[in-house]
């Protein structure tokens, strides 16, 4: 099996590496993969960008550069098209495309060079839809780590599995549905095509997000599915009608089999979306030794206090507190966040001011807590001071728990393990300054 790399950095037996303009005849092969990342370096070193920021070719002063570009394209689009129409496979890396070049045409609208111009045109049809390939395309850079979709039997969902993220999406500007017209490997949470396999003459063509592994660990995923993929039969749907009709002794068995394993996959996916729930939860509370700004701080000490056995409502006027309930009383929690240094007394005073409001105004019974979150950046055994004595000495004398966010997550931590959560709500509705519970 002869198998050709354009630019795709891979490393394994028998796999040939080569540029796109150096490559033998891609239909000589039974594997083509191509990264279009390393196309445009065919043009953006040797055509500046104008004025206007796009890079343009004239032809007959680019020192033969368009028609070079031209010719290069034509002959892989021909040669591309071969090698799917003789039934062999092609696997794109999907990546942005990067920047284009322009031709000027002085017989009409100037022509556009990019990083999938190697792509051949097909006309794809499903019942009464049309799509033509590639024009009614569009590669858009997208990240993001939103990887759904992934089917378990398809010989390359050992590839697919290591993608965790991904830089570019497939979509239709013409709004036509992408799964109807090939099968959709992997999706985001919107519904973008990140992995997409087409069926083009007897062939395959696949784009394939980067999956984040070495050159060899990849060839010895990748290719293996590759190989196997060439050995399936064609999709069930290039079959006659008629054709379903002729079945089998075991096909029935088979398929009922194939139900069961469908239902214990949904079932197994019903506990792994909620085991990634609780690890979700997890790295909540993690925010309280490292929050992602104040909010990030909030989150944490929501998910914290609701832990502890408090239910919990934000407050109305001030999106740095909440209010905090359970059998052993309410506490109005502020959070306060320096990444540099430790906490004054500035973010206190907020707090005093809405106790007393709620005190003497409304004749609430509550007891204040200031969550407080300093130098995060660093581990937390090798942090300063978490706040300054005139911030402690304003706690104790007004009946106020001073927490650090580091003893918040081991009292948690400690309720999480099994420890009786109620005594850790009566120190926290009790203490006057500095609070650590320590069981």
């Amino acid at each position: 099996m002869r198998i050709l790399s354009v630019g795709w950095e891979i490393e394994g037996p028998g796999i040939e590496r080569v540029s796109l303009h150096d490559a033998d005849s891609l239909a000589s092969y039974e594997i083509v993969l191509i990264d279009p990342a390393e196309i445009p370096k065919l043009w953006v070193p040797y055509v500046p960008p104008d004025r206007d920021g796009v890079r343009r070719l004239i032809p007959g002063y680019d020192q033969g550069l368009a028609r070079a570009l031209d010719n290069l394209f034509a002959a892989r689009k021909e040669e591309l098209s071969g090698l799917l129409r003789a039934g062999g496979l092609a696997a794109v890396r999907l990546r942005p495309p990067g920047e284009p070049v322009e031709i000027v045409s002085s017989s009409g609208p100037a022509r556009r060079i990019h990083a999938y111009s190697f792509l051949p045109h097909f006309s794809l049809t499903r019942e009464r839809q049309f799509l033509p390939f590639p024009q009614g395309i569009r590669v858009l850079p997208r990240r993001g780590r939103d990887v759904r979709g992934l089917d378990l039997a398809h010989p390359l969902a050992g590839y697919l599995a290591r993608v965790k993220r991904y830089e570019a999406v497939i979509v239709s500007p013409m709004g036509v549905p992408l799964g109807d017209f090939g099968k959709v490997l992997l999706h985001n949470r919107l519904g973008d095509v990140l992995s997409w396999e087409l069926r083009l003459g007897e062939g395959r063509l696949l784009f394939l997000p980067a999956s984040g592994l070495s050159p060899r660990e990849e060839a010895e995923i990748l290719i293996p599915g590759l190989a196997s993929l060439l050995e399936e039969p064609l999709f069930l749907e290039s079959w006659p009608e008629w054709l379903s009709r002729y079945e089998l002794p075991q096909e029935a068995a088979l398929k009922r089999e194939l139900e069961g394993i469908a239902e214990r996959e949904r079932e197994l996916a019903e506990e792994r979306a909620a085991l990634e729930g609780r690890l979700r939860e997890a790295e909540v509370l993690r925010g309280l030794l490292f929050p992602s700004g104040t909010s990030g701080l909030v989150r944490a000490a929501l998910k914290a206090f609701g832990a502890l056995g408090f239910e919990t409502e934000f407050d109305e006027v001030d999106s740095q507190a909440f209010k905090a309930t359970s059998p052993e009383g309410r506490a109005l929690v502020r959070v306060a966040w320096s990444p540099e240094g430790p906490v004054t007394t500035g973010v206190y005073r907020p707090l005093l001011l809405a106790l007393d409001h709620l005190r003497l105004e409304e004749g609430e019974s509550i007891h204040g807590v200031l969550l407080v979150a300093a130098e995060t950046a660093h581990d937390p055994k090798r942090r300063g001071p978490r706040y300054t004595d005139s911030l402690r000495r304003a706690c104790e004398e007004h009946g106020i728990s001073l927490v650090t966010g580091e003893d918040l997550f081991e009292a948690v931590r400690a309720v999480l393990g099994g420890e009786d959560p109620v005594p850790v709500r009566r120190s926290l509705l009790s203490a006057s300054g500095p609070w650590r519970w320590r069981g």
